[in-house]
């Protein structure tokens, strides 16, 4: 009997071995589109002088009027926020745009009167051989001067969608990061982004909230700006122009997961803010477009992987 026992307590501990062994060789298991939000959302690094943090919606929806182009003007529509609706537009009520960078200060008191703290909007998509996780961040203003310090050239609009993209391979290991700028963005791989851990470190452009790879002056270039534009901005003296970030606080925003019909403002199609405007010296601002779109209606999400490897690398 004691041989016995003994063999069978050598056929345990073998077994016990054996599946100890396959265990340990066993590859890991993916990680969930929820658990890879979370692990890649990105470290924003603000210039010093930026007057706004990546925010929820709702203040700022709070804030707004829904408006649309009659044959007198721009009139109030009653709530709520409807599905679709590209025609119209929110229109904070109570600063304005046209304003230029004098209005900077009004909006951000309208900001801070709601005492939200950073959120960052994730959502992930599965391609054939990709996964891209986004993520969506909204600034209640973009204050954007081509020189610095400010100059008498600017472009201001309320409301400002950017986006930052971690695109992985099939078995969720990450190969690029995009960052979204004035019209299109760049694409870097991903040994060579700055990190914090596992997470993406993003330089925001002061004003415009353009996303860089490093801090210092970012000339602007074509596709990401126009060159007609870049043409204007040198005609009147800024040599250079250029984004400019720099090393002031560190955010780490809160995950909100978003799907294009949740929260219910992600299904509508109009603008977020008045029209956009354009200050060039000795004239008064133009009207030079419209308010932003909202993710659902950007080229990114509707051609998640494709449209991002089309930038340019950064």
């Amino acid at each position: 009997m004691l041989a016995l026992a003994a063999r069978l307590q050598l056929v345990c501990c073998v077994v016990l071995v054996v599946a100890t062994s396959s265990a340990a060789g066993a590859p890991p298991k993916p990680l969930s589109p929820a658990a890879l939000l979370i692990r890649y959302v990105p470290a924003l690094v603000l210039h010093p002088d930026e007057a706004f943090q990546p925010v929820p919606v709702d203040g700022f929806l709070a804030d707004s009027d829904l408006t649309r182009k009659t044959a007198s003007g721009w009139e109030t529509v009653p709530g709520p926020l409807p599905s679709g609706g590209a025609e119209l537009r929110l229109d904070q009520r109570l600063c304005r745009a046209v304003d230029g960078l004098t209005a900077t200060p009004c909006y951000a008191a309208a900001e801070a009167a709601h005492g939200a703290t950073p959120v960052v909007y994730g959502a992930a998509f599965r391609t054939r051989d990709r996964i891209d996780l986004q993520y969506w961040l909204w600034y209640p203003y973009d204050d954007f001067s081509p020189a610095y310090p400010a100059s008498e050239f600017w472009q201001a609009h309320e409301g400002d969608w950017e986006a930052v993209s971690v695109i992985l391979d099939r078995a969720g290991r990450p190969v690029a990061a995009a960052y979204s700028q004035h019209r299109k963005g760049m694409r870097r791989a991903w040994v060579k982004v700055p990190k914090r851990g596992p997470r993406p470190l993003v330089y925001v452009a002061l004003g415009s909230h353009a996303n860089f790879f490093g801090p210092g002056a970012q000339p602007l270039v074509p596709p990401a700006t126009e060159q007609a534009v870049i043409n204007v901005m040198k005609a009147y003296g800024i040599a250079v122009p250029a984004d400019h970030t720099g090393r002031g606080m560190v955010i780490r925003p809160r995950l909100v997961r978003v799907t294009a019909r949740t929260p219910s403002w992600m299904t509508f199609a109009g603008a977020w803010g008045e029209a956009e405007y354009v200050h060039i010296p000795r004239r008064d601002p133009l009207v030079a477009g419209a308010g932003p779109r909202g993710p659902a209606f950007h080229a990114q999400w509707r051609h998640p992987v494709a449209a991002e490897l089309s930038w340019p690398r950064g």
